[in-house]
């Protein structure tokens, strides 16, 4: 396959993802807050810089659990890399200022390499991290590793709002 059909794949399925990320939070009578993110980190393995954004969506009253979908970009010196990760955590004192949270969630990892083959992989995520609960932005740190045929970790900051 070229290099020109591999983006064009890889830009569909990155497209396909966050569509059905974004359709997956549908409105209702009992709505639940969904804020915004936005991110930085770094991806030790590939030497790379990353920026990013997500949404954080309540999953039901009070209960701790909560949707976190967001795309990565990280740009390294040898090889680039897109990450698409529909992310669900559980917030340990989730009635507190701040918490604690621990989680999972699919993801697609899309390589660019600077030489050899580009590579779109699935993925398995596990996360943990902790982060302000109130206040209209609220600064979280995570730590994210996903399991796929490119292994990934990456340490992120941020803010919600």
């Amino acid at each position: 396959m070229s290099r020109m059909n591999r983006s064009g794949l890889a830009a569909g399925v990155i497209a396909l993802t966050i569509a059905a990320l974004g359709l997956s939070i549908q409105p209702g009578n009992a709505r639940a807050a969904v804020d915004a993110d936005v991110r930085a980190g770094i991806y030790p393995n590939a030497d790379a810089v990353a920026v990013g954004a997500g949404i954080l969506a309540d999953m039901g009253r009070n209960t701790g659990w909560y949707f976190n979908p967001n795309i990565e970009v990280a740009m390294g010196d040898s090889r680039d890399i897109v990450a698409v990760s529909g992310d669900v955590h559980y917030d340990f004192n989730h009635t507190r200022n701040t918490s604690l949270w621990v989680g999972a969630g699919p993801a697609v990892l899309v390589t660019n390499r600077e030489f050899g083959d580009d590579e779109t992989d699935l993925g398995v995520n596990v996360l943990t991290g902790f982060g302000a609960r109130r206040g209209s932005i609220r600064p979280f740190a995570q730590l994210r590793g996903t399991m796929s045929d490119q292994n990934q970790v990456a340490i992120a900051g941020g803010i919600r709002f």
